[in-house]
């Protein structure tokens, strides 16, 4: 029994034993909020959950599991046990319901004043190019801040109504009983918000709710909408044993807390890192966390990053919203409006780049068949000047001494002596151990110096 299996089924006894309930804002054995990713079951967040018995509701009416697509955000409570787990309830968490107001390319579509990322691991149906304003859809995904959501699911829908808008709330006023999310001005007068907190002063700007309304201004830009219901969104549980949460990190005080969506995390000295340091968190960065949720705040256990790609390299050509870098031939980087600028010449847009200039970048793979294209998550200017040193994270395509293949780029290790071939903990270990451990999808980090147009690799690690 591994120790994963083992802790599970002592919190789920404990869960028993202290008669733990799912819902609402109670407690419950084990909750998982993420996108599903696969079926056969519903796996969400790497877990396999049995659905045998499940309730599952989608905007607030039973649904069935045919019902479900990858792409969706859901919240599934039950029990979780190693990498399987049993879910008595999934709760479906749309992200807008409207009309498409405006395209601004093939990856951002405006719905209901909310900027709508597509890329391709977005999952469409009955929802191909050309995509035109006035357009009816229902899109799924995670809000990455005031007015943005990264797609995982978007359907053309035939019937107009009800209308749905996920977001934080901002400008609130009690006084005209009316607020903001991203550009949509929503007017909940006569809307039904019970379980909303006290609305007195601005109590609820910042807050992550849903509105459902019948009524806009106009067609097909909604500009007011009338609110029939408005109810938080996100994990509403605040009790949890075992507790994950996949994300974007929407709030930052420190790599000790921060928020994803509106779900509050903290770490601790025995937090565990995967994929990434915690001096890699900042806004906008997709995170899964787990941990224990204890009134209302995950006590993190484990961090994984889904942004593991990492380059450091000079620009080597410019496009208006895409670069390439010297050195790493058949990668291009993109930019969207979740990427963080900063660093040397005080960097804040993509147009403030130069041929040339040296770079740190984070990211992830959004097509990873060659030719490879990233979007970025941070792009960081460290010289406005060239620099000759190289870096180069991500997953291994293939590993067949001397060469290693990451992103379609081949490393050439003829040139890297025993003791920089490192492992996780940054430890020589020689040549031929490296080779053994890297298999392909193994996440390693490679290191060089660029003469001309290649790079001389001289040094290689394992990456946790």
């Amino acid at each position: 029994m591994n120790a994963r299996t083992l802790r599970s089924l002592l919190l789920a006894a404990m869960a028993v034993a202290i008669g733990a309930c799912s819902g609402g804002t109670g407690g419950t054995g084990a909750v998982s909020y993420g996108a599903i990713t696969g079926f056969g079951s519903v796996f969400v967040n790497g877990v396999e959950f049995n659905t045998s018995g499940t309730t599952i509701t989608m905007d607030g009416t039973s649904a069935t599991q045919s019902a479900l697509r990858i792409g969706m955000v859901v919240t599934v409570s039950g029990s979780i046990s190693g990498a399987t787990g049993t879910a008595s309830r999934i709760k479906v968490d749309g992200a807008v319901k409207g009309y498409i107001e405006s395209v601004t390319d093939a990856n951002h579509i405006v719905v209901m004043g909310q900027t709508v990322l597509i890329d391709n691991q977005t999952s469409l149906e009955n929802f191909t190019a050309p995509r035109a304003a006035g357009d009816f859809v229902s899109v799924h995904g995670h809000v990455t801040g005031n007015g943005v959501i990264a797609a995982g699911f978007i359907e053309k829908k035939s019937a107009p109504v009800p209308f749905a808008v996920k977001g934080f709330v901002q400008s609130h006023s009690t006084a005209t009983q009316t607020f903001q999310i991203g550009t949509l001005t929503v007017n909940y007068s006569g809307a039904i918000i019970g379980d909303m907190p006290n609305p007195v002063g601005n109590a609820w700007n910042g807050l992550l709710v849903e509105v459902k309304g019948n009524t806009c201004a106009t067609s097909p830009v909604c500009g007011t909408l009338t609110a029939t219901k408005v109810e938080p969104s996100g994990l509403t549980v605040t009790e949890a044993m075992e507790a994950e949460v996949e994300g974007f990190v929407t709030d930052f005080t420190s790599s000790s807390s921060f928020k994803i969506g509106t779900q509050a995390v903290v770490t601790n000295g025995a937090t565990v890192f995967e994929g990434g340091l915690a001096s890699d968190i900042a806004l906008g960065v997709k995170l899964e966390v787990e941990g224990v949720l204890s009134a209302g705040v995950l006590t993190a256990r484990k961090i994984s990053f889904r942004d593991n790609i990492r380059f450091e390299a000079n620009v080597d050509t410019l496009g208006t919203d895409s670069l390439t870098l010297a050195g790493l031939p058949g990668i291009t980087v993109t930019a969207n409006s979740l990427t963080k600028f900063k660093g040397a010449g005080g960097l804040v847009a993509f147009a403030g780049l130069a041929s040339g200039n040296h770079l740190r970048i984070r990211g992830r793979v959004t097509s990873g068949t060659p030719p490879v294209t990233v979007v970025a998550t941070e792009i960081e200017r460290l010289s406005v000047t060239t620099n000759d040193r190289v870096s180069l994270q991500g997953p291994v395509g293939s590993a067949v001494d001397p060469n290693v293949t990451i992103l379609g780029v081949t490393v050439d290790t003829t040139g890297i002596i025993d003791a920089d071939f490192r492992d996780v903990n940054d430890s020589p270990i020689g040549r031929t151990a490296f080779f053994a451990a890297a298999a392909p999808n193994v996440l390693v980090k490679a290191r060089g110096t660029l003469v001309g147009a290649s790079v001389t690799w001289d040094q290689i690690e394992l990456e946790d």
